[in-house]
């Protein structure tokens, strides 16, 4: 069943039905999940992983289902609604049928293997001439069909998963090859020209200068390197990134998107106050709106498509991913480090980076619908439940039998919040 949910994650990140059309009118896509489907029913072991996260991503599968059922512009024909549902079978899927930490190791490093695909795949096409011109600069896009702010917010939200990956690598190649990984992603965004990419880029690079031990060697490497990247760019490029200080390098179009921002939350808010407990639907802020445009931040989205009952499941996501990461801290602090929790903890903190790299990027993208919201929760939950199935319960029975009623405070580390 693992390898299914990993040959779905391929189609679905790297979409290869929009780089062949072909492959398209064969709905690759749609029978592949039949298929596991059938099998998960049929044949695959089951086991629920319980975790608040649920409770969350369920509130906000509610809010979407009845903003759609009540919305004026749209049905569950949209393809809004219907790609958004394919991941919550998906999250259903993993959640129910990944049983052991092995299975979750697949599935991380599966996903960091098909990002670098899609990331290596996007820049072999750019550098064949495949592009877009945006804002008066040539940019990167992906080969996903996604446009150069799309991508450099997906190709952001992968770089957090490398930090659990790294706690698995054992030979040099593994290293050098994670080290690539970096290099890929890192180049793949500047190319997209995106400005808020970018400054992810900067936050992922300061945050880990601050929290890592080798801080002095990654600064060190960053003033080596940043140069050096810096004179390789294109003016164009350079001018672009330079607008984050001075926005009259840039072209007057740069600038007015830059302001769109703001006038297209005053608009949601509009929205909002006429529509104010289920929005006007999924994707409906351009029709609703009547700018033709999207509303290009996650919280103007959120308040104008699904409302108050939207906003409240969002704002429960975000605290279920923090309970999970306190949780995890609790956990990993609890336990020696002779109990080798280092994988699963990395990846409740890489998924709680890329929740929060999700609200950064929300200021300036409407991604309230994205695949990560969900498989981050999922892979939080899973390492979150082998933190205390196979390495909490050990330690303490261990203990027991070492002391029996030592260490009463370790105990206080089972928060049954993450487990509703």
């Amino acid at each position: 069943m693992i390898y299914l949910l990993v040959g779905y994650m391929w189609l679905f990140i790297h979409r290869p039905f929009e780089v062949w059309p072909w492959l398209g009118d064969l709905h690759v896509e749609r029978v592949y999940m039949m298929a596991t489907l059938a099998y998960w029913g049929l044949c695959a072991p089951k086991s629920w992983t319980r975790n608040c996260i649920t409770w969350g991503i369920g509130l906000l599968a509610f809010a979407i289902t009845l903003a759609t059922l009540f919305s004026r512009y749209t049905d569950f024909n949209s393809q809004t609604v219907q790609d958004w549902f394919k991941i919550l079978v998906f999250y259903f899927l993993v959640m129910s049928s990944v049983r052991e930490e092995r299975e979750l190791r697949i599935l991380i490093v599966a996903f960091v293997v098909i990002m670098g695909i899609l990331e290596l795949h996007s820049f072999r096409e750019y550098l064949c001439g495949r592009g877009e011109s945006r804002m008066g600069i040539w940019r990167m896009n992906g080969v996903d069909n996604s446009d150069p702010n799309s991508f450099a917010g997906s190709v952001n939200y992968g770089i957090p998963m490398l930090l659990p990956a790294l706690a698995l690598v054992r030979k040099k190649w593994e290293y050098l090859a994670l080290g690539g990984a970096v290099a890929l992603a890192c180049l793949c965004v500047l190319l997209t020209g995106s400005r808020t990419g970018f400054a992810g880029l900067a936050l992922l690079a300061g945050a880990a200068g601050m929290l890592s031990r080798y801080r002095w060697r990654l600064v060190s490497l960053v003033l080596l390197g940043v140069p050096v990247v810096w004179l390789s760019l294109s003016q164009s490029l350079q001018n672009r990134y330079m607008t984050l200080i001075d926005p009259s390098l840039g072209p007057e179009n740069a600038r007015e998107s830059a302001e769109s921002r703001t006038m297209y939350f005053a608009i949601a808010v509009n929205i909002w106050k006429e529509h104010p407990v289920l929005g006007v639907g999924p994707g409906c802020f351009q029709i609703a709106s009547g700018t033709e445009m999207q509303p290009h931040t996650l919280y103007g989205q959120t308040i104008s498509e699904l409302g108050s009952l939207g906003s409240i499941a969002l704002v429960a996501m975000i605290v279920c991913y923090v309970l999970n990461y306190l949780d995890a801290r609790c956990l990993q602090r609890a336990i020696p480090l002779r109990h080798d929790a280092v994988f699963c903890y990395r990846v409740v903190a890489a998924t709680t980076i890329t929740m929060l790299q999700l609200l950064f990027f929300g200021l300036g993208g409407h991604n309230l619908f994205r695949y990560n919201w969900l498989w981050c929760g999922a892979f939080a939950a899973l390492a979150l439940r082998f933190l205390h199935d196979h390495y909490f319960d050990d330690y303490m029975q261990d203990l027991e039998q070492a002391d029996p009623g030592a260490d009463e405070s370790a105990t206080a580390c089972m928060m049954p919040s993450t487990e509703m």
